[in-house]
């Protein structure tokens, strides 16, 4: 079961979860031109924002066995008032099975949405260049109201 690391274990375990975050972050086309400036910053910035007692509004997760890690991370629209969450940088760490990858998917969906509505968020963003989480955002369309949308980014 998913479940909110502390910053005590963060801290404990950083050298053993950055590689993952970096990979998460820069391991699909073109993601070197979001994360290539000032790369070192990016991931400081977040460890200091997760290891920041007075803020709450960045997590990173992972599960007893630690196959998965991932990084999430509550906005609020300056226009409208309403809070989402953010999966910003989710990874595996481990290989696994297809059943253990479905069950992670409706675990994680199940944890993490319970931990946004606590926070008055009214919604959940997915941000992946994977094949995989568009086609379980379909097979979980019944039970998890998903809506599909696609994002474009153009580097400028």
């Amino acid at each position: 079961m998913l479940k909110l690391l502390t910053q005590k274990n963060i801290k404990e375990n950083w050298e053993k979860y950055k590689p993952y975050i970096e990979k998460a972050f820069t391991s699909s086309e073109g993601s070197s031109l979001i994360t290539s400036s000032n790369i070192t910053n990016i991931y400081k910035t977040i460890y200091g924002r997760l290891m920041n007692p007075f803020n709450e509004d960045i997590h990173l997760w992972t599960e007893d066995e630690e196959i998965y890690l991932l990084l999430t991370e509550i906005q609020e629209c300056e226009f409208t008032g309403r809070k989402t969450i953010i999966l910003s940088s989710s990874t595996r760490m481990k290989d696994v099975d297809e059943e253990t990858r479905s069950k992670w998917y409706y675990d994680s969906y199940m944890v993490i949405s319970k931990f946004a509505r606590e926070r008055k968020c009214v919604g959940m963003y997915c941000y992946s260049e994977l094949d995989y989480f568009a086609e379980m955002a379909r097979k979980t369309k019944k039970w998890s109201n998903v809506i599909t949308r696609y994002q474009f980014y153009f580097p400028l």
